[in-house]
């Protein structure tokens, strides 16, 4: 499996990449490695606390943990990230786009 990169949703402005190995890096802040993916678990890399900060479901659609188990966003079958707002925050390319739009949403966008 090749790297997926996110991009801003209107240009080709790359703002974060999951690599093969599930490891989500921000390219926005230069924050890197911000957190990573179990499975569709989103992991943010934190020593102290490595529980789930989120998911992705089966409807591609994004969970905040451990606030509120509530949806935050989805990914679309066009690669483009929204927000709960329905506002464009992201655009992904490459085969895992639904997670590392689910990753970007969460660790990049959220600024954990």
């Amino acid at each position: 499996m090749a790297s997926t990169i996110v991009n801003f949703p209107y240009n080709s402005l790359g703002v974060a990449r999951l690599d093969s190995d599930g490891v989500v890096h921000n390219h926005l802040y230069h924050q890197c490695p911000v957190g990573r993916i179990d499975t569709n678990n989103i992991i943010h890399n934190d020593p102290i606390n490595n529980s789930p900060v989120g998911r992705i479901d089966e409807d591609n659609i994004i969970h905040n943990h451990p606030i509120n188990y509530s949806p935050v966003g989805k990914v679309d079958n066009d690669g483009y990230v929204y927000d709960n707002n329905n506002v464009k925050v992201g655009r992904v390319e490459g085969e895992e786009y639904i997670k590392a739009g689910s990753a970007f949403l969460l660790l990049i966008n959220s600024l954990r």
